[in-house]
């Protein structure tokens, strides 16, 4: 699979010099990406951020502060269809029009952004996928069925479905990363999809690890003041 990305930009290293940086890449079946780039600190992780539907890269911005001030970096996408990433094989696509099908190919852009920052030499190690939403299933079917595995994925509201995009089968795959998952018990459909993950993954063997918020769907959950803390406390333990 060959991967075409834009080679315009360079950028300062180490959190003093760090500034966010607007990016384009390419996927292999021709969408033009458009993403929010932060360099990491040193050795830092980098969160690959995919947002919920009808959503773009702008919903990320309070993650992206707490990020940039611990010193992680962050690509934080407009998903194809969204956003600045409306070009596809050089025609104009929206996501109000996507079939089951090509929902489900949307993880190429996860799989896309993983390898644009593998080319800058940030160890697949060094990569947490965080998504919310259909973002959430996105990236777990990214992280599972992609060439690059990260060190773990952050499901913000994942549900067993949406748009087609299912999650079961993904979560109880082998795999060597960890998965945080956080869902709102007044979100009802993701706290129950979460808590039937989590059951499918245990029965299996695999660890499951997860976060209740006060309330809110995907990135509104960020209003519970402790989320984002518990969620880099999590990420700082990755063995």
């Amino acid at each position: 699979m060959r991967y075409l990305f834009s080679a315009a930009l360079l950028f300062a290293c180490g959190p003093a010099f760090a500034q966010q940086k607007t990016v384009h890449f390419t996927t292999p079946d021709g969408c033009r990406l458009e993403a929010f780039y932060l360099a990491p600190s040193s050795g830092s992780y980098v969160f690959i951020n995919a947002h919920g539907l009808g959503s773009d890269k702008n919903e990320w911005s309070l993650l992206q502060k707490t990020l940039k001030s611990a010193g992680y970096g962050y690509l934080s996408l407009d998903l194809r269809g969204h956003g600045n990433s409306t070009v596809c094989g050089g025609k104009e696509t929206k996501y109000m029009f996507f079939s089951e099908a090509g929902w489900n190919g949307v993880s190429l852009d996860i799989e896309t952004a993983a390898a644009w920052l593998k080319k800058r030499g940030l160890p697949p190690q060094k990569m947490v996928f965080c998504g919310a939403s259909i973002g959430a299933n996105l990236s777990l079917k990214a992280a599972v069925e992609g060439a690059l595995k990260p060190a773990a994925l952050v499901l913000l509201s994942p549900g067993l479905e949406y748009a087609g995009v299912k999650t079961e089968n993904y979560f109880i795959a082998p795999r060597d990363f960890k998965v945080l998952s956080a869902a709102a018990r007044n979100d009802s459909y993701a706290w129950n999809s979460v808590m039937r993950l989590n059951r499918a993954a245990m029965e299996k063997g695999l660890p499951a690890y997860s976060l209740e918020a006060a309330g809110g769907h995907g990135v509104n959950m960020f209003k519970t003041p402790s989320l984002i803390p518990a969620i880099l406390s999590w990420v700082s333990e990755l063995k």
